[in-house]
């Protein structure tokens, strides 16, 4: 940045509209949000791309699954002729519509897991696709040994960065979903890199009722601007991804102009260039608001920032409340390090039986619960 601002930030009003002006009234919020996703393409992710030109759906196997509750369709999704995305659902063998969690992983994700009989037992499908059939992960790719595979595949041409497009895969598949007579309220989901996509899908594509990024930290639902870690209210960049770090360490992960509010020599702190940042995780939260929200984080996943994900949940509670959908705004925390565990995934399916009115199968006492004692005015003051 070629100015010297003193690093005192705040975190950026969610309700100052285009024009200098307040939002004043939930009528006015459709509108807003329109103008975070503005935003949010200019300074993150790129242009979010449209529907493709043709989707092909090819079924390649079908077969039973988990003692006959369920049936496993591997699909193949065919994108504008060329592009094959891999699918993996699972669906339960009830009648009528269910809901189906969307959820983005890497080819070494893509194997059952043994959480998915919770997701089945709740009555929920589960479609999980290769987001790096989208978009290459070349450092994932080299650590699974198919890099030479990745480097040789064709991709979609999308004019985005890597966040955003494996986001605009959640909406590929739900656009496939959409064609099938069984699928009822959609839900997306995914972790670390894949809660970034996560989020950036539910923001996008207004057909996810809940939005589920999970461990996301810098990018997703974690706060630019305030890290930190139990017992600590201030920054702690040693510990927590910054957007310097990501910038450095994954350059094709957002757009180039991200990269210019985050430090550029190590350990790459949260410096001033944050103050030009217009938007940060609490406005992409509320972008998707009256839809739901949640995430659940690690106490000791340091790196993923769960004091700034729960900060910047408090101060998008503001706009959930003014919506008049304060219970759609979740966040709950647990024991652990980086991880998308049996506790999240139930205590995600708990929340969202609450909000799709479903019968609560396996309920928590605290799907939403809250670790840090914030004071939310040192962080916003229009709060």
């Amino acid at each position: 940045m070629t100015d010297n601002t003193f690093y005192d930030p705040k975190l950026p009003d969610p309700f100052l509209k285009k024009d200098g002006g307040r939002v004043t009234s939930p009528e006015e919020w459709p509108e807003q949000a329109a103008y975070i996703r503005e935003l949010a393409q200019e300074n993150m992710y790129g242009t979010w791309p449209g529907k493709p030109a043709s989707l092909e759906a090819r079924v390649m196997d079908s077969k039973a699954e988990y003692f006959g509750r369920a049936v496993r369709d591997t699909v193949e999704l065919v994108i504008d002729g060329k592009y094959p995305v891999k699918v993996e659902y699972i669906r339960p063998k009830t009648e009528g519509k269910h809901p189906v969690i969307v959820y983005n992983a890497s080819p070494l994700g893509m194997r059952s897991r043994s959480e998915f009989e919770a997701v089945l037992t709740e009555g929920y499908g589960i479609a999980s696709f290769d987001r790096e059939m989208i978009r290459p992960d070349f450092q994932l790719a080299a650590y699974g040994g198919y890099e030479k595979e990745a480097r040789e595949r064709a991709y979609p041409d999308l004019p985005c960065g890597d966040i955003m497009a494996w986001g605009w895969g959640h909406s590929v598949v739900a656009d496939w979903l959409e064609t099938l007579p069984d699928t009822g309220e959609m839900i997306c989901t995914g972790h670390s890199r894949g809660g970034k996509a996560a989020l950036c899908a539910g923001i996008f594509d207004d057909r996810f009722q809940v939005v589920a990024p999970m461990g996301s930290g810098c990018g997703g639902a974690g706060c630019a601007r305030f890290s930190g870690t139990l017992g600590l209210d201030r920054q702690d960049e040693t510990k927590c991804e910054t957007i310097g770090f990501m910038s450095h360490t994954f350059s094709t992960w957002m757009n180039e102009k991200y990269t210019t509010f985050g430090t550029k020599e190590a350990p790459y702190p949260i410096g001033d260039e944050v103050n030009h940042f217009p938007i940060d995780a609490h406005m992409l939260r509320a972008a998707c608001a009256p839809r739901a929200v949640f995430n659940s984080e690690g106490a000791e996943d340091f790196w993923a920032n769960s004091f700034g994900t729960q900060l910047c949940r408090d101060a998008a509670q503001r706009v959930f409340e003014f919506l008049g959908v304060p219970e759609r705004n979740g966040f709950h925390i647990r024991a652990g390090i980086h991880d998308f565990n049996w506790n999240d995934w139930l205590a995600l399916l708990d929340f969202c039986d609450i909000v799709l009115r479903r019968e609560r199968k396996c309920p928590l006492p605290d799907t939403t619960r809250e670790i840090y004692v914030i004071d939310l005015k040192k962080y916003a003051p229009w709060a």
